[in-house]
């Protein structure tokens, strides 16, 4: 589901996002402690997964995360 939304997120958002989707047992992914199967990180931000598995939520957080 959050792999969709990403997926969404980069057609709406375009060259202002860069979106990269990695497993949890990928290098990319070793230098932070997931808990969890799904854990977006937007700048190094950690989004909450209500929040990542919603295009409208995603959107409207993206929104005010963007410059």
């Amino acid at each position: 589901m959050a792999t969709g939304v990403a997926t969404k997120m980069k057609t709406r958002f375009g060259e202002m996002i860069d979106v990269a989707i990695h497993l949890v047992d990928s290098e990319e992914a070793a230098r932070y402690e997931l808990r969890g199967s799904t854990t977006v990180f937007v700048n190094e931000e950690w989004v909450p997964l209500d929040v990542a598995t919603s295009a409208d939520r995603m959107e409207a957080f993206l929104g005010k995360s963007l410059p």
